[in-house]
């Protein structure tokens, strides 16, 4: 079984995410035409991607307990997530993770670490485009 995006949790923080860089364009225009970098709106849209990737982290524990049969789940956890969601941990161990999970589990993971992708891709467009755009206005 092929494992998409649309099947797992983390389709919501996809769609956060779209939306967030959306209102990222919608705020760019607005400087540009108003001549002033809106900081605070900036400010704002990075929190919300960041707290973003915090969500993605809570996604990837429910998406690996509903895909993974309960005997990887629990050793997974066990052995990763001891304290709880820790998605910085996890994208440490990663290359571990991979190894002791099973075709779903890498899939999972594949997934989880390409939704990280875009919102930390996100968060760099964002910031430069504001540096740019207050370096050119």
């Amino acid at each position: 079984m092929k494992l998409t995006r649309k099947q797992t949790a983390l389709r919501y923080n996809w769609y956060v995410q779209l939306a967030v860089d959306a209102a990222a364009l919608l705020v760019f225009a607005l400087s540009w035409h108003r001549g002033v970098v809106l900081f605070p709106w900036v400010a704002a849209l990075l929190l919300v991607s960041l707290g973003n990737v915090f969500a993605c982290g809570r996604s990837l524990l429910g998406t690996l307990k509903r895909m993974l049969p309960n005997e990887e789940y629990q050793r997974l956890a066990a052995r990763y997530f001891p304290y709880g969601n820790r998605w910085l941990w996890t994208m440490l161990q990663y290359k571990q993770m991979k190894g002791m999970a099973g075709e779903n589990g890498r899939a999972v993971l594949r997934l989880w670490l390409g939704v990280i992708g875009v919102c930390a891709g996100s968060m760099l467009a964002i910031y430069l485009a504001s540096y740019l755009l207050t370096i050119v206005l």
